[in-house]
Formats: structure tokens, C-alpha cells, sequence
């Protein structure tokens, strides 16, 4: 979406937040200088929009403004670090869904695939089964009969979000140049990886890649089932995958009429949730209801995979680290493995820290799910962080989000589940298993080769550094905190010191004068000395108001 067209969609942006309330934002950006005045102009609902309240003006508009910034609303609502409290909550009530789009099904899958339609499927159903601001959802059948869904994307929907994100970024750096507090929240960065998400997400092939994966993860494991994608008809805009016959996880009547126990349910989604975080590394984003099933075998089945956390080996051993810590109470350890994955962190009492994590160890410990309120705990722990300037990877917040999520499914399975004797089975299975010989074999075999790195790398590192000292060529860097409140303490003393040698040099060049007796004289004294020591005295008036005024 370029030109003409950009344009439109920055109009219908600069539109809605006029109508939403929010025109000091856009007076202060300048930008009403290159929109016409009937894009800014009210109208009689606009006006009663200001009867709302703030948060429900922010959540409204960005449901108008459409699928980029609800997703992206969507991402902060599971950032209380950096959003009050009551925007967030508001937030949360974001509904990624809007009204279908008639689309010619058959039409775009004969373009994608040059196929007859109907000689590969025996059924396609016009209307689709759930619409959202990325793609729709239709039931269809293979030729065999095979009952199927397709996930289409909405047309031009990738060009639109290009272009949102790109008024995005612009609005955050304006935004960051005039306001502190905006920088400090490193929004930019934010953005930047929401942006690569999304962009992963708007690609069904990385889906159907997502997918498969999951699939071999779990190769072998009873206890889940991963839907089958039909690779011909699959492309970077169309998603085929197999009709999941089953009931969301949550839906305790259809549960007991297949005879299946929502305790037992509860417990299996749990173990398969800490797999994939703690062995596979690579974890469903947003396991809600509407994506969690389970069939008539008792099998969960995941839906959704365009948005998947993924942790590197180190983040995911750390994350073990930190859940055996938790489980065996190791609050000295759990904040050990918590410097370690923080991208910064800067505990100035650690021992408050140990305090605070024994605090949360507590609560969770002597009370089953019913008598915690998740939101308080995470509450909690969000304070202790944001206390210890901490700050963690993408994938953490992605966690955190996803264990909160879960534990409002086992709130409504099992209210007396305890979520520490829950997970603890599993914990010591891993906790085991990295006590094993060969986990410590493979331990040892990495740190010899780290070693071995640092013996063959460091002397030649050192020896570079000493050449370019010998060469004169070392450049060091640094950076002062406050420089500018620095360079003006600066330039006062140096003011101050300039008034001071001027009073010093008028009274002594007065003093040789009134000496010399040169010139007109005026009570005995020359009138150049007069002159000299009225011009001291006022000086050194005006430099004692100041020295007594900085104090």
C-alpha cells in the first residue's frame, strides 16, 4: 500500500482518533496540517463519546482502527509493566472478531492452485464459521469426503498492517522525543518485535510450519492430537487443515456426557502446556478455550498456531532452573536464574527480593486455586519486578500469559486444583532427569568447550588489546549520567569563578590606583578607584545571592 492509498489509511487513523477524543495528540504531531478539516470534523456521536470514560475511549478506538491495533492492544493488556492497571483491564476486553467478508472461495483457490475446484473438493460451504480481522474460517470436504477447513486471508489485509505499523513506529518516535517517560518504556522496541510477530502470523505457510513441528514434538504422546495439514492445498494466504470433531476444554456438560472427567482433563493439559515450555521449548501463545479441544478419545487438541513462543536452549534451561527452584522453595536461587534470563535487571536489596519471592512462595503453597486470586499474585510479582528495574524477554510476558490463561480453564474444571502439587510430578521428572549421567555428560561436554574457547580466544584478545595501546589506537568509551544536568553545574561554577576574578581584579586595580593618587581626586581617593571599588562591591553582591541561593 503505497501513495494514494497510505494516505487514505493514515486518514481513516487520523479520523478515528479525532472522533475517539484524542485531537491533543494529533494537534501536538502536526499531522491536521496535511488532513483536510472534514477528516477531523465531530459529529453529534463523537461528542457523546466524551460521557465515557478514558479506557473505554482507548479500547473503542482501537477496535475501529482494526486488526493491527487490536493485536497489538492485545500484546500490552499482558504488559502490566508498562500500562496502568485500568487500561489494561480494558484492554483485555479486545474482540478480534468483525463482521465476514464475502469472498469467492472457489475463485482463490483455482488462482493459488490452478486446480478445478470441484474435482478436489466435493463440498464448500459458502458461509464462513468464525471471521477475524486476519482470515475466515470454512467448512469444506475433500473429494474423498474428507471433512476439512479452510483459513482464508482477508484480501489486501497485509498491506494494511504494513501501513499501520509504519504510523505506528512514527507516532512512538515523536512520541519518545517529546515525552521521558515514553522512552523509558522502550515502546519502540516493543513494537519492532511485535511487528516481526505479526508478520509471522500473516504467513499461513509459517502456520502449517508451526504446525508440523508441534506434531513431531509430540510424536508418540496419547494424551494429545495435532490436526493434519493438507500441503497442496496450503499457501502463504490459504490454510487447509482436518475438521476437528470435539468439544472446547471447557465445556464441563459435553466433558461428562463423553464420560471424561474434567480433573483428569485439567492435569493432562497442564503436563502437555509445561512439555512443550520445558522440553521442547517451543509453546502454544494463546492456549484459551476457543483454542484448546478435546475429542471423543479424550485427546486435547491445539488449534490456532500462528502466534507460538519459541526459547533458545539457554532460556529454556533457565526456565527449568527456575521452575525446580520454585517447587523446592530456592528463593536465592530463583533470583540467580532471574538475572540470568533478564535482558536488564538492577536489584539495589536483594534481600527484599528474597523476601518478597518467599512471599509468593507462600501464598501459593497453603492455598488451592479457589482461594487465590491469580490476579493479585501476578499483581505482585509484576511490582517486585518493576521495584528491581527487571525487565524480561518477549517470550516470558508470552508465558506468563498463557499460565494465566490456563489457570482460568482449571478455575472452571477444578476449583481446588494446587497448582504447585499439580506441576510438581513433572517437575521432578525433569529435575531427574537432568541429574542423570548422561545429562551430566552432555553438561560437562559444553562447559570443556566453553573453557576451551576462553583458553584459545582470550590471549588473543589480550594481545590485540595491548597492540592497539602500543599503536596509540585504543578508543575508550564512556557515558556520564545526566550529562546535560552536569554541563549546567558546570556553566554556573564557571560563572561564579568569572564573577569572582572580575570583583578580585576591579578591588585590586582600585587599590593601586587610590595609591598612585592619579587623576581627579574626590575625598582624598582618585574617582577611577571610587570607581573600582563600587563595581567590586556589586559584583561580589550579586555573587553571594548566588552562592546563597544554590544552597
Amino acid at each position: 500500500m503505497f501513495g494514494f492509498d497510505r494516505i487514505k489509511r493514515v486518514g481513516k487513523i487520523v479520523q478515528v482518533l479525532s472522533k475517539y477524543g484524542f485531537d491533543e495528540l494529533l494537534s501536538r504531531s502536526n499531522i491536521d496540517r496535511v488532513i483536510p478539516d472534514s477528516v477531523l470534523s465531530w459529529n453529534t456521536y463523537t461528542k457523546t463519546l466524551f460521557e465515557q470514560d478514558f479506557n473505554v475511549r482507548v479500547r473503542l478506538a482501537i477496535e475501529e482502527l482494526g486488526p493491527t491495533f487490536i493485536k497489538l492492544g492485545q500484546l500490552l493488556s499482558n504488559r502490566p509493566d508498562i500500562i496502568p492497571d485500568e487500561l489494561r483491564l480494558e484492554l483485555e476486553k479486545l474482540q478480534d472478531t468483525i463482521p465476514a467478508e464475502k469472498l469467492q472461495v472457489e475463485k482463490l483457490l483455482e488462482e493459488a492452485f490452478k486446480i478445478d475446484v470441484y474435482a478436489h473438493f466435493s463440498y464448500i460451504d459458502p458461509e464462513p464459521i468464525a471471521a477475524a480481522s486476519i482470515a475466515q474460517v470454512y467448512r469444506a470436504s475433500l473429494i474423498d469426503g474428507t471433512p476439512v477447513i479452510l483459513k482464508i486471508k482477508r484480501p489486501g489485509i497485509r498491506e494494511v498492517i504494513r501501513a499501520d505499523i509504519s504510523f505506528i513506529k512514527d507516532l512512538i518516535q515523536f512520541l519518545e522525543k517529546k515525552y521521558e517517560i515514553i522512552q523509558k518504556m522502550n515502546l519502540y522496541a516493543i513494537v519492532s518485535s511485535f511487528e516481526s510477530s505479526l508478520m509471522q502470523e500473516l504467513s499461513f505457510t509459517n502456520e502449517a510450519n508451526n504446525i508440523e513441528k508441534f506434531r513431531k514434538n509430540f510424536q508418540g504422546n496419547p494424551n494429545i492430537y495435532v490436526p493434519k495439514i493438507y500441503r497442496t492445498y496450503c499457501s502463504d494466504g490459504i490454510l487447509c487443515m482436518e475438521f476437528i470433531d470435539g468439544v472446547k476444554i471447557n465445556d464441563l456438560d459435553s466433558l461428562e456426557k463423553m464420560g471424561l472427567y474434567p480433573k483428569s482433563i485439567v492435569q493432562i493439559g497442564l503436563d502437555l502446556y509445561l512439555e512443550q515450555v520445558l522440553v521442547h521449548g517451543f509453546f502454544h501463545a494463546d492456549p484459551h478455550p476457543g483454542n484448546m479441544f478435546v475429542n471423543a478419545k479424550g485427546q486435547i487438541v491445539f488449534l490456532d498456531f500462528g502466534s507460538m513462543g519459541l526459547m533458545i536452549p539457554y532460556d529454556r534451561k533457565l526456565i527449568e532452573g527456575m521452575v525446580i527452584n520454585f517447587l523446592m522453595n530456592d528463593a536465592p536461587g530463583l533470583i540467580r536464574n532471574i538475572k540470568k534470563l533478564a535482558v536488564v535487571h538492577h536489584i539495589e536489596n536483594e534481600r527484599q527480593l528474597t523476601r518478597d519471592v518467599f512471599e509468593i512462595f507462600d501464598l501459593i503453597e497453603q492455598n488451592s486455586l479457589k482461594d487465590i486470586n491469580i490476579a493479585v499474585m501476578l499483581d505482585k510479582l509484576n511490582t517486585v519486578l518493576q521495584q528491581n528495574y527487571i525487565l524480561m524477554p518477549d517470550f516470558v510476558y508470552l508465558l506468563l500469559r498463557g499460565v494465566s490463561i490456563l489457570e482460568g480453564t482449571g478455575r472452571q474444571l477444578d476449583a481446588n486444583l494446587n497448582i504447585p502439587n499439580s506441576i510438581r510430578p513433572f517437575a521432578k521428572k525433569i529435575a531427574k532427569e537432568r541429574l542423570s549421567a548422561e545429562h551430566l555428560k552432555e553438561e560437562i561436554i559444553e562447559k570443556a568447550k566453553l573453557l576451551k574457547d576462553i583458553v584459545s580466544e582470550v590471549p588473543t584478545d589480550l594481545l590485540s588489546i595491548l597492540d592497539k595501546v602500543k599503536n596509540d589506537k585504543l578508543l575508550l568509551k564512556h557515558k556520564i549520567v545526566d550529562f546535560e544536568s552536569l554541563l549546567l553545574n558546570l556553566y554556573r561554577l564557571g560563572n561564579k569563578f568569572l564573577l569572582s576574578i572580575l570583583a578580585m581584579t576591579f578591588g585590586v586595580g582600585a587599590s593601586i590606583l587610590a595609591h598612585g593618587r592619579v587623576g581627579y581626586l574626590l575625598w582624598g581617593m582618585p574617582i577611577l578607584s571610587w570607581l573600582g571599588f563600587l563595581v567590586s562591591f556589586v559584583i561580589s553582591t550579586i555573587l553571594l545571592i548566588n552562592v546563597l541561593k544554590s544552597k
